[in-house]
């Protein structure tokens, strides 16, 4: 017998048991890298399907679905922190003319935002410094108006204006050439030279602070103290100055600032006392004397037999005596008994 041999046909895809691969999933277009990796395994189930299972059927081949990368959850929204208080708003016209006016040596004309509560002034500035407590610039020189030392608010000024020359109620006499914002109780008037002994323990804390008087010297000594000399016109700001320090300094010129410092340290302490001493006992009332207990018919038969007083009579004269009428005499009665 003849035999006719027919030719094996090619297995199809849909013979050998291979699915389809799955259509691509449209990835969003934010992730773009999950897209990519989704795509990546598509080649090797073309190319398995292609090739055809030789003597066998093939196995099927099944190509397991893309899984979606799992999306990161969104990050926590940051929670609100406190904020700092911030300073209070400063025109920087007003700290340039401030600052402008120390470097210069010039005096200037404070006008204050509420001027029914400050009246406008000539100042001396000689510091300004920021407070970090307050949060606030401050200002700090010679007011003219109060002849005093003084610290402003840079935040309560409306106005800084230039002042021609030393400006009004300039303290003087002063010399030729002083600047304007050192004439009030630094260089105006008469000159008082101040020497006094500072304890160690106040000596690098005025070194490393700005010198509070003009000619400021301080020079050290061999026990750890040091000798500070300077040169100021306002008795009241050097005995302020002085008077920080408490008994961390020894004044010894002028006599009358080691005066006055006397006195103020006397009216201290007298407050002091006042403030300390015990308030004064009452006086002690006198007790009463202890009275004895008597029986009641006792106490009222007492009071009953005590005579009344008798009035008193000056005795009369031997003379007003004898010559005083003689009574007559009483008249005698006569008794007869009868016999019984």
């Amino acid at each position: 017998m003849a035999v006719t041999k027919t030719p094996r046909k090619k297995p199809t895809a849909a013979a050998a048991g291979v699915e389809k691969p799955a259509p691509k999933a449209k990835a969003a277009p934010a992730k773009k890298a999950s897209a990519k990796k989704a795509e990546a395994p598509e080649p090797k189930a073309k190319k398995a399907a292609k090739t055809p299972a030789k003597g066998k059927a093939a196995k099927a081949v099944e190509v397991a679905p893309a899984r979606p990368e799992p999306i990161a959850p969104a990050a926590p929204a940051p929670k609100p922190t406190a904020k700092k208080p911030a300073a209070a708003a400063v025109p920087s016209a007003l700290v340039d003319a401030l600052l402008a006016a120390i470097r210069e040596g010039r005096a200037v004309e404070f006008i204050f935002a509420d001027a029914d509560a400050n009246a406008p002034r000539t100042f001396e500035p000689r510091q300004l410094t920021f407070d970090a407590l307050s949060q606030a610039w401050y200002v700090w020189g010679w007011d003219r108006r109060y002849n005093a030392e003084r610290h402003h608010r840079v935040d309560l000024l409306a106005e800084v204006n230039e002042v021609e020359g030393v400006g009004r109620a300039a303290q003087g006499p002063y010399a030729e050439g002083t600047p304007a914002n050192q004439i009030g109780g630094w260089l105006g008037g008469e000159p008082i030279a101040v020497k006094g002994t500072l304890l160690k323990q106040w000596v690098f804390a005025v070194k490393q602070a700005p010198p509070a008087f003009p000619r400021f010297k301080i020079e050290e000594q061999g026990d750890g103290q040091a000798l500070v000399s300077f040169t100021a016109t306002d008795l009241r700001a050097i005995a302020r100055w002085a008077m920080q320090f408490g008994d961390g300094i020894q004044v010894l010129e002028p006599a009358r600032l080691v005066d006055r410092i006397k006195q103020v340290g006397a009216v201290w302490a007298g407050r002091d006392r006042q403030a300390t001493a015990p308030a004064p006992k009452p006086a002690p009332r006198p007790e009463p004397e202890p009275r004895r207990h008597e029986p009641k018919h006792h106490a009222e038969a007492k009071a009953e037999a005590r005579p009344e007083p008798r009035p008193h009579r000056e005795p009369r004269p031997e003379r007003e005596r004898e010559e005083a009428p003689k009574g007559k005499p009483g008249k005698v009665e006569v008794i007869h008994f009868d016999r019984l």
